[in-house]
């Protein structure tokens, strides 16, 4: 009989820890997709100097090209020309991401003194939902929001979003690193190998720049899970009252 009342009392305990430990842990998100970026170059005073890459691979800017594993040719997300150099990665799974990018610098001396990030995302490619400067060829930068005039997906002129963070619904990404470095410079990581060309990814026999960019997403609980939760907690607490009034 005593241990039928143990597991009895057992019961409802375990049921609130697992209401609780479930929606703490998981939370809905909204539907998230990484669709465009472009990066490009900042000059001493802070001004979009019209020199840049991006993902659109149908305008006249180079292409960027994006991996998730530096140096290695195996993990492109988008590639070639055209429509294949876009993007439609899903972020809506709350985490962490890294991506690593290739673009072929052509012997040009890009850029010349800072470098910028636009991120766009489910298909709103003519409006940046982070923007993002760094120093060039900085191997641990301070990330700042960039909000002046920028490169968009399609070649053209933009105005940056001014922040590192996008929300949707309950999920928000927020940009944690970016870097870019110099194919001159073989003192930075991921100068090397040659992977990519102007407009399509592969060697051209001109060194690259490279660089990226980390994501963090979240998604916070909705009203109705956090009722679930706060009736959980009730649940346990009330739960443990009965047992030290049982043990008097």
């Amino acid at each position: 009989m005593k241990t039928v009342f143990a597991v009895a009392r057992l019961v409802p305990m375990v049921a609130a820890a697992a209401v609780c430990g479930t929606l703490m842990n998981t939370a809905s998100a909204d539907t998230l997709s990484l669709t465009g970026a472009s990066v490009y170059d900042i000059n001493s005073a802070g001004v979009y100097v019209g020199n840049g890459w991006d993902t659109s691979g149908s305008d006249a800017a180079a292409n960027l090209y994006l991996l998730t594993t530096p140096n290695d040719a195996s993990s492109f997300i988008n590639g070639g020309n055209g429509p294949a150099t876009s993007l439609n990665q899903n972020l809506s799974t709350p985490g962490t991401y890294t991506f690593y990018f290739r673009a072929d610098g052509g012997g040009f001396n890009w850029p010349t003194s800072s470098a910028g990030l636009n991120l766009f995302f489910n298909g709103s490619n003519n409006t940046p939902g982070v923007s993002a400067y760094v120093p060039f060829n900085a191997v641990h930068p301070t990330v700042a929001a960039y909000g002046n005039n920028s490169l968009g997906i399609n070649g053209g002129d933009v105005q940056a979003a001014n922040s590192l963070s996008f929300s949707v619904g309950n999920t928000t990404l927020t940009l944690s690193n970016f870097t870019l470095f110099d194919y001159a410079n073989p003192a930075v990581p991921n100068a090397v190998p040659d992977l990519v060309g102007f407009y399509d990814n592969t060697p051209n026999h001109l060194a690259d720049y490279s660089g990226s960019f980390t994501v963090n997403v979240s998604a916070v609980p909705e009203p109705g899970q956090w009722a679930m939760m706060v009736g959980g907690i009730g649940l346990l607490a009330a739960t443990r009252r009965r047992r030290k009034q049982a043990g008097k």
